[in-house]
């Protein structure tokens, strides 16, 4: 399934996708991080290993959600519901 383009939502729509957005960035941004300290203490004690790569492996997640939460909001800014 094709994602939508934001511009092509309801008002209604739009507003549970940019809620669900934020949270989902929030919870990624956190869950980013610790793995981040995780990883970085890990390859500190233990030198360097697989653990070591794996934040990189998940930054590109991360882009992509804070550039989906981007496009609805300014969807619903330009809609006035923000």
């Amino acid at each position: 399934m094709k994602p939508k383009n934001p511009s092509e939502f309801t008002d209604e729509q739009l507003l549970r996708t940019v809620k669900l957005a934020k949270g989902t960035l929030i919870s990624f941004s956190v869950i980013f991080v610790l793995m981040l300290c995780t990883c970085l203490y890990i390859t500190v004690t233990k030198g360097f290993g697989v653990f070591t790569i794996l934040p990189l492996t998940f930054f590109p997640i991360l882009i992509t959600n804070i550039i989906t939460y981007r496009k609805t909001q300014d969807e619903a800014k330009k809609r006035n519901l923000i």
